[in-house]
Parts: C-alpha cells; sequence; structure tokens
C-alpha cells in the first residue's frame, strides 16, 4: 500500500554515502538513465522497514561490494521537481569504508562506473541531485538541511 502511494506521487527517499580518500577525492557512482549520464554519490532507495543504515550498508554492497565500516548523518538533501511531478529526500551519510577497491557489480544495470574525484574535478560534473554548492567548500561541514535545485 505504501509503495503505491509513494510512486504515485513521485516521492522518492534515498540514501547516499560521502566517501572521501585519504587525498580528500569523493567517490561518485555514474549512472545512465533515458539516454543520459550523470553522476551522484553511491547509494539508492530506501526499501519499506529498512533503516536509512541498513539501506546505506545493502547499496555499497550492491553497487561497489563495499562494506560500510562506519557511518555517520551528514545532511538531509531536498529537492522538488518545478513541475511538482517528482520529489527527491537524500539522507546524506559520512561513510568510512573497509580497505578494498570498489568494483562494479555487473547486475546493476543503471551504474556504469565509478571514480574518486577531486573537488576540481567534480565542478565540471553533472552530479545529481546537484549538492556541488555544499561538497565543493574549502572544508566539509555537517549541516542538516540542504535544499538542491532539480536537475532534468
Amino acid at each position: 500500500m505504501i509503495e503505491f502511494f509513494l510512486k504515485k506521487k513521485g516521492l522518492r527517499v534515498r540514501v547516499a554515502g560521502l566517501v572521501q580518500d585519504s587525498k580528500g577525492k569523493i567517490l561518485l557512482v555514474q549512472q545512465k538513465k533515458k539516454g543520459k549520464s550523470y553522476w551522484l554519490l553511491p547509494g539508492g532507495g530506501i526499501e519499506f522497514g529498512e533503516s536509512a543504515v541498513e539501506a546505506l550498508k545493502r547499496e555499497f554492497k550492491e553497487e561497489l561490494d563495499l562494506e560500510v565500516a562506519q557511518s555517520e548523518f551528514f545532511l538531509l538533501n531536498e529537492s522538488i521537481d518545478p513541475k511538482k511531478e517528482r520529489h527527491l529526500v537524500q539522507l546524506v551519510f559520512s561513510v568510512k569504508i573497509q580497505d578494498k577497491t570498489p568494483v562494479l557489480n555487473p547486475k546493476e544495470t543503471a551504474i556504469s562506473g565509478f571514480g574518486y574525484f577531486s573537488k576540481e574535478e567534480i565542478k565540471k560534473l553533472d552530479l545529481r541531485p546537484n549538492i556541488k554548492d555544499l561538497i565543493l567548500k574549502p572544508k566539509l561541514k555537517k549541516v542538516s538541511y540542504f535544499k538542491s535545485v532539480w536537475v532534468d
């Protein structure tokens, strides 16, 4: 019942992990949908009855075969389509992973690549939702709420 309501209304609740390597580069995954390619923080939808942290761990394992060693809530990001047809609520966690190289899961057809990017490199990427204003600051700081402009 709840799935019908959420899908019908276009609401998506997503978890994402902000992972930095020893050089301060940020891990992003590339996604291709409807002929468009863009970058985003690793993560995905929360399943009904699953906690945000459980979803985060599951998504990191499914997408990149990574184990989340530690996570701490970082921010709530909200993005609403100007036509009011879609609404994204993203819970972003600061994540530490087990020392392991990410590996793409061949079953995850929406994810086509990944990489660690410097802030300078991220400036040039199509990042969705667009939280560049937040993550490109000289020093990342935990915030409670960040509204981003919808990107089509």
